[in-house]
């Protein structure tokens, strides 16, 4: 009987965040390429000592280590790129803006009273 396949956890795409293991500070986005695929640019862009993307450029300015996939990616949300992941990218977005924890563009951040109304304590 032929062994089934386990399928690699970063082989997915969707909604992920980097978790800076120094700082904390989180960066969340959305991708529709593999999660690994994904991490390889952010690596690259921090190997070649470029501030294109802001998880690189947050190791970079503040001489953090960069860190290993297992170490920094979280997946979010395997869901399929339509409105439903906008709308979950923003979310987490928001979360991490909120507790002043995030390392996206501002320009991502927008306040959301459904976000405010369901993350507000009970």
């Amino acid at each position: 009987m032929p062994k089934p396949q386990t399928l690699d956890r970063y082989s997915g795409s969707r909604a992920y965040k980097l978790t800076c293991p120094d700082c904390n500070k989180a960066y969340v986005w959305q991708t529709g390429r593999s999660f690994t695929q994904r991490f390889k640019e952010h690596k690259n862009a921090f190997r070649s000592n470029r501030n294109t993307l802001n998880y690189a450029k947050n190791t970079l300015e503040h001489s953090h280590p960069f860190g290993s996939i297992n170490e920094t990616m979280q997946i979010l949300q395997y869901q399929g790129k339509e409105a439903h992941l906008n709308t979950i990218e923003r979310d987490f977005i928001y979360k991490e803006f909120l507790n002043n924890n995030h390392l996206n563009d501002e320009f991502n951040i927008t306040p959301n009273k459904i976000f405010d109304a369901l993350l507000k304590p009970h």
